[in-house]
């Protein structure tokens, strides 16, 4: 887990922006143009939405990787971004805090074949 700082957007929409803690779910090696790393952002708000598709938004309790709060991952907002937006380790997660993080991952990104 780390804090990261995430742009603005305009127009803005609804993807998360500001400074947050996110879970690292992807870097990477050999030589690449820019250094980047694929997070999932963090959200301590919660509603229907969260407790309705609790594989896509899975919630992590306070503590777990050096979470304040207790808080829900937001799958559905992975994204890449630039190592320079990384402000601070936060912590690690457990192989069985980040297991079902990267199940819902491979659920929202699995192919359907026509």
């Amino acid at each position: 887990m780390v804090i990261v700082a995430l742009p603005s957007h305009i127009p803005r929409g609804h993807e998360q922006q500001g400074t947050r803690p996110a879970v690292v779910v992807g870097t990477v090696w050999g030589e690449v143009r820019y250094p980047t790393i694929a997070i999932v952002p963090v959200t301590t708000q919660t509603g229907s939405w969260s407790c309705s598709n609790p594989s896509l938004y899975p919630l992590r309790e306070a503590g777990a990787g050096g979470l304040s709060q207790s808080s829900i991952v937001l799958i559905d907002q992975v994204r890449a971004l630039d190592m320079r937006r990384v402000l601070a380790y936060l912590g690690t997660l457990t192989p069985q805090q980040y297991t079902p993080i990267l199940s819902g991952l491979r659920q929202f990104l699995r192919r359907e074949d026509s």
